[in-house]
């Protein structure tokens, strides 16, 4: 592992507490932003370091398993974005800097590491839109301002003879029998500050005029601090408007000396616009060969240079061109499918290759084995962990709690409408029959129920009692029932959705991650007894098997994204152009994208999803059965062309 120091420029003895360092701000800022570019990927050691990359993989491997287990939708109006988690990452790591140089110059890494991550530039607005930003500039300002206000303090006790020392001496003494309650709240422990000196001398006469106002008001006490308080508030005003413009200073170097290599490679698709159009109004029979120059140049610079996540541009346009053309190329499969002149072999083929087609971006393409949550211990010990389990099961938006309380609001309304049933309906019915004289007396216990009718009320003339009653009761029952029927379908839709959703939750977890989840879990639905009956069953939710190893799409991975990306390119060639030499070095180049699919990359990259960092595989394996439907396309759209190509010379030569 390559050892890098970062050492930062000591801070010199001249440096003041209210002031900003700009140069020493930029140095460390710059030296960031070098170690993160040369070692990016790598564990550094040293505590500078070492924290924020295990701490930014760890990031990575969140945004990875909550994908994995709920999807990478959010269930909320404003998701948490990359901002707030990196500046949780500088919450952990801000107890290794000493100073606002330190924790500025790596607040503006942080938003630099955000714009590497989204492939964007790093502006202004991305430096303000960090929490980390936020609260320690306003931290510092208060600070500044606190100290600031203890410092002119010290100096007004002293011209007011309470103290007998200063930072600020060259000032006129009073005679006063003035005293304050609290001498600390004016005492400064520091250097004196040149800063503040300056201020103080350049109002020398008007801060005098005022101490003199003091010792002439014969305030004391509690009233004399706020009063020599808003004295001091007075003369700091500049200070904080001179940090004010050291900090728009600073964010103006971030922004300078973070601007990312400039992306022309966009320019080349203005080249082959030129080219071409060039070649069809001059060599019009040959414009084909500039064509087909232009996709043999991209497929070799997809294969060679481009990268999904930080060619903005080039994504952009292959996505525009790629996706719209994979829905015509199918369009075009199911046509010849069930075209009335096409003949069986070819719709054989035809209808292979639509199904084929839709496979391949449902089958992985890789298994990794040691992105697996047990292969990453220290993911437990990271920040990560926990709002990973807070978006699985414990924010009030995750798919558990949501699901435990849809449960338990089922249960209540259950048990709500049955418990008003026998407390009330039963109850109104019973007295029903006592009012009706049918009935006069009733006892129930465990053992025995005592029912006691009335003759009178049972006789022909009460028909319309003792049928009547009955019959609105038997309503009341008919109701109950098929609303517990309905609410027992809904209970165990919501149950089968629990399980589904618990399983899929676990079989990605390790052990520790899993108990979690159902400490988590039981405790949501342990707010109510009423799901005390349910509980045996749930808890056979989390018996599930854990995957043994990840799947991964070829759209997951960089290298798999390339692979696919040339393979549709190559597929768009055969479709768009007649000329048979273009077929078949189109066919050629799905049989090279198919072929290049078999190597396996020394260390694959991972994608955690966008604008979030990458995650990096070693233990890796191909499946090949993907391999195997690449293969099997290129080769049925060779069959294909050929029976295409015999029934047009046999065409032209009857």
């Amino acid at each position: 592992m390559k050892k890098f120091v970062v050492t930062f420029l000591l801070i010199l003895l001249s440096f003041t507490v209210f002031s900003i360092e700009i140069e020493v701000v930029k140095d460390i800022y710059v030296s960031l932003i070098k170690t993160y570019e040369e070692e990016k990927g790598e564990v550094i050691e040293g505590k500078e370091f070492e924290l924020f990359f295990n701490e930014l993989y760890n990031l990575g491997l969140y945004r990875f398993y909550r994908t994995q287990m709920i999807g990478s939708a959010e269930y909320v109006d404003r998701p948490t974005n990359v901002q707030t988690y990196l500046s949780q990452i500088y919450t952990i790591t801000e107890q290794n800097f000493d100073s606002i140089e330190e924790k500025l110059a790596f607040i503006g890494f942080l938003a630099y590491v955000q714009s590497d991550l989204s492939g964007d530039t790093i502006t202004q607005e991305t430096i303000r839109s960090l929490p980390a930003y936020f609260t320690t500039v306003q931290n510092y300002k208060k600070e500044l301002e606190n100290d600031a206000l203890t410092y002119f303090g010290n100096v007004i006790i002293y011209s007011l003879g309470i103290v007998d020392e200063s930072p600020y001496t060259d000032i006129t003494r009073f005679e006063s029998n003035a005293k304050i309650d609290d001498l600390s709240l004016y005492t400064f422990f520091g250097e004196p500050d040149e800063t503040i000196n300056k201020i103080i001398s350049e109002n020398k006469e008007s801060l005098e005029n005022g101490i003199k106002k003091l010792v002439d008001s014969n305030l004391s006490g509690r009233q004399l601090q706020i009063a020599i308080d808003n004295l001091s508030y007075n003369y700091i005003s500049p200070l904080l408007k001179e940090t004010e413009k050291q900090i728009n200073q600073v964010s103006e170097i971030f922004v300078e000396f973070g601007k990312r290599k400039t992306h022309t490679e966009f320019i080349r698709f203005i080249v082959y616009g030129i080219i071409i159009l060039f070649t069809f109004y001059f060599f019009k029979k040959y414009w084909w060969i500039s064509v087909l120059g232009v996709y043999l140049y991209e497929f070799a610079y997809i294969l060679i240079f481009y990268n999904p996540i930080k060619d903005v541009i080039t994504s952009f346009a292959y996505g525009s061109f790629i996706i719209p053309f994979v829905f015509l190329f199918l369009f075009i499969m199911v046509f010849k499918s069930f075209g009335k002149k096409i003949k069986f072999v070819q719709k054989v083929c035809s209808i292979t290759i639509f199904i084929l087609t839709l496979l391949i971006f449902f089958t992985p393409l890789y298994y990794s084995q040691d992105l697996l949550m047990k292969e990453n211990q220290s993911f437990h010990d990271s920040i990560f962990e926990n709002q990973l389990l807070n978006d699985v099961a414990a924010y009030s938006h995750s798919p558990l709690y949501r699901s435990s309380e849809k449960l338990v609001s089922l249960l209540g309304s259950e048990y709500t409408k049955i418990n008003s049933f026998y407390r009330s309906t039963f109850s109104d019915f019973l007295k029903s029959l006592v009012n009706s004289n049918i009935l006069t007396q009733i006892q129930a216990d465990k053992q025995n129920v005592k029912v006691q009718t009335y003759k009178e009320g049972l006789k022909i003339n009460n028909q319309q009692n003792y049928i009547s009653i009955p019959s609105n009761f038997a309503k009341e029952i008919n109701n109950l029932v098929n609303f517990s029927k309905r609410q027992q379908k809904q209970i165990n839709k919501e149950l089968k959705h629990l399980e589904k959703t618990t399983q899929n939750i676990i079989q990605y977890s390790d052990v520790e991650f899993e108990e979690s989840v159902k400490n988590t879990v039981t405790s949501s639905l342990s707010k109510t007894d009423l799901t005390d009956p349910l509980m045996t069953q749930i808890s056979t939710f989390y018996d599930v098997d854990k995957v043994d190893k990840i799947k991964l799409k070829s759209t997951n991975t960089t290298f798999g994204t390339k692979i696919i990306t040339m393979f549709f390119l190559a597929i768009s060639m055969f479709v768009i152009f007649n000329k048979n030499i273009m077929k078949y070095i189109s066919i050629l180049l799905m049989y090279i994208s198919s072929f290049i699919s078999l190597f396996k990359p020394a260390t694959l990259e991972v994608l955690s999803q966008s604008g979030y960092p990458n995650l990096m595989s070693q233990n890796i394996s191909i499946n090949y059965i993907f391999v195997f439907i690449m293969f099997a396309i290129s080769t049925l759209m060779l069959i294909s062309f050929l029976i295409s190509k015999k029934r047009t010379l046999q065409s032209n030569s009857n």
